[in-house]
């Protein structure tokens, strides 16, 4: 039997997409899917990636210690430091803060294009209380069209420095940045044959920079290589074809590439996505997001209360791969387990091994297998290809967000940007 824990100590590095340490994890994690008898095949797809670097900040006369947004070239800004509440500021005040280092709580993809519209020199974002400084990164586009110098800091450096609003600060940031091969891996088992239906499930196995990943989403990874080994033995009589994709934490951009290339299959034959993302506390609780219908909400919320398992289940999208789907109308189901220590330090050097457990991964691997399992093997396939009309205006907004240009949509474009 796969230990679930044990793969999570010897994954337990950075594996961030299109790097030595993504690599790294190809390899082990294929060395478990070859020992379960399965075969796999690797679907490369390009990206701009960048070896994590430095950065720091100096003002009056001290220097802070800073982590650099993903795809930030090194560079060196000068200029008057300001604090602000509230971004929003930015926006309302326009042309007030061109040319200056502005810092504020936090980060969103629509503060990256207020910052670049306001013309502001570099960005400081202050981290959540009690956690180490987060990493985020540009998007693909931005980096090809231009951003704002920025990077993160620690919540306790964000007090200190907001005392010094309106003097002169220094950032400097230190990091290389190239374009890449990221890989995602693919395993099909085929069913008896009983239809055409095609069901996925998927995880993202790749990490942030400065970060081990173990329950983002080393958690999703594990259950993955569970669901393998349980289908390798007990053949559905359905199509199930597992993904481990890449780049998701530079912006989905895995599945995104792989959605496109297989767009003709997908529309004709996929019926749904089982999303696993985030898992591994030991204190917490199991949230499922249902990207579809109320049905497809209900049908798995009884499923997993059979096996004792009661979920807090929304019908909502939720960031992560079961997204470039939804552009096509295939239904996702996002699972997960939050509410520890594990999740709290996703995102920051913290998520490492130590905050995850086997015990922790349990009620995930038994709802996806579970799951998995009634709708394969159903008598008839159970999901209907649907997504909830009040979804689709988040879809559309989602995606505009995530990639700063227009998505192409099965249905008549609701939202206007």
């Amino acid at each position: 039997m796969l230990d679930p824990y044990k793969v999570i100590k010897e994954i337990g590095f950075e594996r961030l997409a299109g790097t030595g340490g993504e690599e790294k994890a190809v390899k082990i994690l294929t060395g478990y899917i070859e020992k379960l008898g399965l075969k796999y095949k690797l679907e490369p797809f390009e990206l701009v990636t960048f070896e994590p670097g430095t950065a720091g900040i100096v003002i009056d006369g001290k220097e802070y210690e800073a982590h650099p947004y993903g795809l930030n070239k090194d560079i060196t800004i000068e200029g008057e430091f300001v604090y602000l509440d509230n971004s929003e500021v930015i926006s309302c005040n326009k042309g007030a803060f061109k040319g200056k280092i502005v810092m504020s709580y936090g980060f969103s993809r629509k503060l990256a294009l207020t910052l670049k519209e306001g013309e502001v020199a570099a960005y400081i974002g202050i981290g959540t209380p009690g956690r180490k400084a987060s990493s985020s990164s540009h998007r693909q586009k931005s980096y090809k069209d231009g951003y704002v110098p920025s990077v993160t800091i620690k919540h306790e450096t964000g007090e200190k420095l907001s005392l010094f609003s309106g003097k002169k600060a220094k950032i400097e940031i230190r990091q290389k940045v190239a374009p890449k091969t990221a890989n995602n891996i693919i395993v099909d088992i085929k069913g008896k044959g009983f239809d055409e239906n095609l069901t996925l499930t998927t995880a993202h196995y790749d990490s942030v920079a400065h970060c081990a990943g173990s329950s983002d989403n080393g958690g999703g990874t594990v259950t993955l290589l569970k669901v393998a080994e349980y289908f390798s033995k007990c053949k559905p009589e359905r199509d199930l074809r597992i993904i481990f994709f890449s780049g998701e934490e530079l912006g989905l951009l895995g599945s995104q590439a792989y959605v496109k290339k297989h767009a003709k299959e997908l529309q004709k034959r996929a019926g749904l996505v089982v999303n696993v993302d985030v898992s591994g506390d030991i204190i917490g609780f199991d949230t499922a997001a249902v990207l579809g219908t109320k049905e497809l909400l209900g049908y798995f919320d009884g499923i997993t209360k059979e096996i004792g398992i009661a979920f807090r289940t929304n019908l909502n999208i939720y960031s992560s791969d079961g997204m470039p789907f939804s552009i096509y109308e295939i239904p996702s189901l996002s699972i997960s387990r939050r509410g520890g220590k594990a999740n709290f330090f996703i995102h920051t050097p913290d998520d490492v091994p130590k905050y995850v457990s086997k015990k922790g991964f349990e009620n995930t691997i038994i709802s996806t297998i579970t799951f998995l399992d009634r709708v394969l093997n159903a008598k008839i396939y159970p999901i209907k290809k649907e997504i909830d009309n009040s979804l689709l205006e988040k879809i559309e907004k989602y995606m505009w967000n995530l990639t700063y240009e227009k998505p192409e949509l099965k249905w008549e474009p609701r939202y206007k940007k």
